[in-house]
């Protein structure tokens, strides 16, 4: 179960598809690969930032409403 080969197979699947979308990507619309990666690099942080951000209100908000029910000023 704790087999390290097994636990990083899915990255080297992962690596050899990320690969093949660059490369498709950047063969249908004449782009080098480099360009293409780097805004899939900026696109995918900003999403990953806005995400964590709206995780983070989610956690706030239900962890507010669980204090106001545990003082009971909230009931469900």
């Amino acid at each position: 179960m704790l087999d390290p080969n097994r636990w990083l197979a899915w990255t080297q699947m992962l690596g050899g598809s990320l690969r093949g979308m660059l490369s498709w990507a950047a063969q249908h619309t004449g782009l080098p690969v480099v360009l293409i990666a780097a805004i899939a690099l900026v696109g995918s942080w900003h999403l990953f930032r806005r995400s964590l951000r709206f995780a983070i209100e989610i956690a706030l908000t239900a962890t507010f409403l669980l204090v106001l029910a545990k003082l009971g000023l909230l009931r469900w």
